[in-house]
């Protein structure tokens, strides 16, 4: 039994869902009407009630678009300040969520699910367990991918340790700057 029936109560602009709490900051100026997104978190809360004794993890945002779904999660720190168990725990949650309370398939899911992981480079904040971002390294990698006949977004590296999930949660996974965003 669906426990959140109707996405749409949740929705909001993409400005709030990428909005960073802690730091009173939005990652994503986009107050367009036509650009609204599901509050993923408000659902996660919502579904949670129902099952858990403590909340599970849950991107920012989802939204449907030609049936391909879309978790997107803003993290509002640098490439190597972003914590890599959190994303990898957000991006099953999030999943598992979605196969719960719409009553789907790993499998079906997987092939019509695509995550998105948007940073904030000009974020960077050394500290000993961080690393500043190799744009030369990116670089190098998106030609390289580029030879292969990937373009726009897929000629981008997957990050964060999420590889492994491409095929067996999400159909493909995007990790990127906010600028590229």
């Amino acid at each position: 039994m669906k426990k959140v029936k109707e996405y749409r109560s949740f929705l909001c602009s993409l400005s709030e869902a990428s909005r960073d709490k802690e730091n009173h900051e939005i990652l994503i100026h986009d107050e367009d009407p036509s650009h609204r997104v599901v509050n993923f978190d408000g659902v996660k809360k919502n579904i949670c009630k129902f099952y858990r004794g403590e909340g599970a993890c849950s991107c920012d945002a989802y939204l449907e678009n030609d049936n391909i779904r879309y978790l997107i999660e803003f993290k509002n720190q640098s490439e190597g300040n972003v914590d890599v168990t959190n994303i990898k725990n957000k991006a099953f949650d999030s999943m598992a969520l979605l196969m719960m309370n719409d009553d789907l398939c790993r499998s079906h899911l997987a092939e019509h699910t695509v995550l998105i992981v948007v940073y904030n480079e000009k974020k960077y904040t050394p500290d000993r367990s961080s690393y500043p971002s190799s744009p030369s390294a990116d670089k190098f990698t998106r030609k390289m991918k580029e030879l292969a006949g990937k373009k726009g977004l897929e000629s981008y590296p997957v990050k964060f340790g999420l590889q492994p999930y491409i095929g067996e949660l999400y159909h493909n996974i995007y990790t990127v700057d906010v600028d590229v965003f």
